[in-house]
């Protein structure tokens, strides 16, 4: 993936005070996606997964390193550590359309790598061309739909039971300016 949203790169201050580094995943990121993903609590992987075993976990971290056209996997890291991944794959129905998945350590929740991650993907995928994010997310799992109403609320929010179909428009969520390679 060409392009500003690839070079994009930025160090952000949590609200605990911690400076977390944040920047596309790619093959040198493979170990720490696999750490993040083997440390999750079982409700942590069913509340990401909707199961507690996910199908090919080596497929999933080939999908997040590997810089494919339609996806894109934005890390969070505080040092060496990833603590957080927000991705998007663009829907083969409509390429203005993707599909957002979040993961943040156990340790880190409610810390606000979530929401930090969230700050930053919308625009990256604006820049490649994306419009609107949808999400399946467990009515259970209130701190994600928490974090997705800090984004600005789902335009539209399907109740299918103990799942919930959210759908995002992106040009209302993006309040500040962006640039490639943003450092603050």
């Amino acid at each position: 993936m060409g392009g500003p949203a690839a070079e994009f790169a930025a160090a952000r201050q949590l609200p605990d005070g911690r400076r977390i580094s944040l920047h596309q995943l790619s093959a040198d990121d493979a170990e720490a996606v696999v750490a993040l993903h083997q440390h999750l609590s079982d409700r942590d992987r069913y509340f990401r997964f909707f199961t507690v075993h996910p199908a090919r976990p080596d497929k999933l971290v080939s999908k997040l390193i590997e810089p494919t056209v339609g996806q894109y996997a934005l890390g969070a890291f505080d040092g060496d550590r990833l603590i957080g991944v927000a991705n998007y794959t663009v829907s083969a129905a409509d390429p203005t359309v993707a599909e957002i998945a979040i993961v943040v350590a156990h340790e880190d929740h409610s810390h606000g790598v979530g929401t930090t991650l969230l700050q930053h993907l919308p625009r990256i995928a604006q820049a490649h061309g994306i419009r609107r994010f949808v999400a399946d997310v467990l009515a259970q799992n209130h701190s994600m739909l928490a974090v997705l109403s800090d984004l600005g609320g789902p335009r539209e929010r399907l109740n299918c039971e103990s799942v919930l179909h959210l759908d995002i428009d992106l040009p209302g969520c993006i309040t500040e300016a962006w640039t490639p390679n943003e450092i603050a």
